[in-house]
C-alpha cells in the first residue's frame, strides 16, 4: 500500500529534526573547548543553563498562556506596549516571556516583573520539547524573525499556533534564507500568522515561499515605546544636574562610537566661536570607553567632566560632559537643542534615532544607518532629520541648526509628527492576533488553528 501524503510529510519532518540535532551536536563538539572555558570562567555563559536545556520549573495552574520571545534587549523593549495591551484585555491569561541573552532576560524581568521570564531553550529537540511541556503555551509569539527549526516543528506537533510579531527580514538575512531555503521552508511554513512591519518585508517573505494568506502588514511596534512628551520639570531638573541651565545652546552626542566623539568635539570647538555658551554632552554607546574618550579630548586641549552617578551634580562651566551612567539618555536628550546619533559616521549601522525624534529634537546622523533604514527613510522623506556623509558636512549641519533655533525646532516638530503617525502597531498586532488565534482559546490550555488572515495586500498598512 502506498504511503499517505501525511505519513510522508511526517517522515520528512523526523528526518529534518534529526538533521538539525546532528548539526547542532557536531557544532557543539567542535566548539567544546571554547564552550567549556567560557562556562568555567564566565557567569554570562552559565546564566540560565538549566532553562536553556529545557529544565525550568513547570507553569502552575490551567490558565491559557501566551509565550512571547524576544531574542535580546531591543526585541524585549519593542514588546512593552503589546504586553501591556495584552494583559489588560486578557487578564485571565498567563504571560511567559523569554529571551536568548542575559541582558534581554534582565530587561524583561525589570520591565515585566509580574510575569514569568525565562531563558530561551537551545534548539535541540529534547530541550524544546521539555520547555514546551513546562510552559504549556496556548500561543507562541515570536518577535521580529528568529528561526529555530526544532522549536517551530515542535510547536506544530503539539498543535500550538505560532505568530510572528513586528516581523522584519533584512536584505542580508534574506540572502542567507534564500541560500538555505530548502531546509527552512518547512519551519517557516509552521508559522501560522506573519504580522510584518512593511511591504518590503512582506515581499521578501513571499519570495521565501510564505503564503500571502498568512501575511498582514501591521507596522513597527518599536514606535509605540517612544516617548513623545517630556515634562518641563524633568528638563529643568536634568539641566540643573548637568550644569547646563545657563547654556545658550546644547549639543548632545548619543550612543557614539570611536572616533565620533572626537569629530563632535572638533565641531563643538569650532562652533563655539560662532555660538558662545554652546555646551557639548557626549554619551558613548559603551560606557567603558568614557575614560579613553576623556583622555583623547584632553589631549586636544579640551576639558571634561565625567558623570558616573545619576545624582551627581555637575558644576557650570564650559567643560565637555561625558555620561557614564546607564538608562538616562532619554532624559538627557530632553535638554538638547540638536542631537547627533552615533554609530552612523562609521560602518556600524547606526543607533536609535527615533528616541530623540520622538522628543521633538533636531536629529543629525551619518550615512551608515542600515540597522535603522526604515526609520531613516521616514524621517528624511518628511525633512524631519539631517543626514551627513562625513565630518565636514557634520560641522556644517550642526552649525546651521545651532545658529538657527527656529529651523531646528521646525525639524524637531516634524520628527515628532513622524513618530506619532507611526504609533499603534502594538494595538494592530493584538487585534489581528485576537481575531485569528485567540478567539475561543481563552477557556482552555490550547488554541484552535487560525483562520486565514487578511492578505498583506488588503491589510490596513502602517500609517506613514
Amino acid at each position: 500500500m502506498a504511503e499517505s501524503p501525511a505519513s510522508t510529510r511526517l517522515g520528512y519532518v523526523v528526518v529534518l529534526r534529526l538533521f538539525y540535532d546532528t548539526v547542532y551536536l557536531v557544532a557543539a563538539i567542535l566548539a567544546s573547548p571554547y564552550l567549556a572555558f567560557k562556562l568555567a570562567t564566565s557567569a554570562r555563559y552559565r546564566a540560565g543553563i538549566f532553562q536553556r536545556l529545557g529544565f525550568g520549573r513547570r507553569r502552575r495552574g490551567t490558565r491559557p498562556c501566551l509565550w512571547l520571545h524576544g531574542v535580546s534587549v531591543g526585541e524585549v523593549l519593542a514588546a512593552t506596549k503589546f504586553v501591556e495591551e495584552f494583559e489588560r484585555e486578557f487578564a485571565h491569561w498567563d504571560v511567559v516571556i523569554s529571551s536568548t541573552t542575559k541582558a534581554g532576560v534582565k530587561v524583561a524581568r525589570d520591565r515585566f516583573g509580574k510575569h514569568r521570564v525565562i531563558y530561551y531553550p537551545l534548539d535541540f529537540s529534547f530541550a524544546v520539547r521539555s520547555a514546551i511541556r513546562r510552559v504549556r503555551p496556548a500561543v507562541f509569539a515570536l518577535m521580529e524573525l528568529e528561526i529555530w527549526p526544532n522549536l517551530l516543528l515542535s510547536m506544530d506537533r503539539e498543535g500550538i499556533p505560532v505568530v510572528l510579531l513586528n516581523g522584519r527580514i533584512s536584505e542580508k538575512s534574506f540572502r542567507g534564507f534564500r541560500a538555505w531555503q530548502h531546509l527552512l521552508s518547512e519551519p517557516l511554513g509552521r508559522i501560522d500568522l506573519y504580522c510584518v512591519q512593511d511591504e518590503t518585508y512582506a515581499d521578501r517573505l513571499r519570495r521565501l515561499g510564505v503564503s500571502p494568506e498568512k501575511l498582514v502588514i501591521t507596522g513597527t511596534m518599536k514606535f509605540d515605546t517612544i516617548v513623545t512628551e517630556q515634562a518641563d520639570a524633568v528638563r529643568e531638573q536634568v539641566a540643573r544636574e548637568l550644569g547646563l541651565d545657563g547654556a545658550s545652546a546644547i549639543l548632545v552626542g548619543g550612543s557614539t562610537h570611536e572616533p565620533e566623539e572626537i569629530a563632535l568635539f572638533d565641531a563643538y570647538r569650532s562652533l563655539r566661536e560662532r555660538i558662545p555658551g554652546l555646551r557639548l554632552v557626549l554619551a558613548p554607546r559603551h560606557t567603558e570607553r568614557v575614560r579613553d574618550v576623556a583622555l583623547a579630548i584632553e589631549a586636544r586641549g579640551g576639558k571634561c567632566i565625567t558623570r558616573v552617578e545619576r545624582d551627581q551634580p555637575v558644576p557650570r562651566g564650559d567643560a565637555v560632559i561625558l555620561v557614564a551612567t546607564m538608562g538616562e539618555l532619554g532624559r538627557i536628550y530632553s535638554v538638547a537643542d540638536v542631537v547627533f546619533v552615533g554609530g552612523s559616521l562609521i560602518p556600524h549601522g547606526g543607533q536609535n534615532m527615533m528616541e530623540p525624534a520622538g522628543l521633538g529634537k533636531a536629529v543629525v546622523f551619518g550615512s551608515y544607518v542600515d540597522n535603522f533604514r526604515e526609520s531613516v527613510d521616514l524621517l528624511l522623506r518628511d525633512v524631519a532629520a539631517i543626514q551627513v556623509s562625513d565630518e565636514t558636512e557634520l560641522v556644517q549641519a550642526l552649525g546651521d541648526l545651532l545658529s538657527d533655533p527656529a529651523r531646528a525646532r521646525d525639524i524637531g516638530r516634524r520628527a515628532r509628527s513622524v513618530v506619532e503617525r507611526n504609533q499603534g502597531a502594538s494595538r494592530r498586532n493584538l487585534d489581528i492576533l485576537r481575531e485569528r488565534l485567540l478567539e475561543g482559546a481563552g477557556g482552555g490550555s490550547s488554541a484552535a488553528r487560525p483562520k486565514p488572515p487578511t492578505p498583506a495586500s488588503r491589510a490596513a498598512p502602517c500609517a506613514t
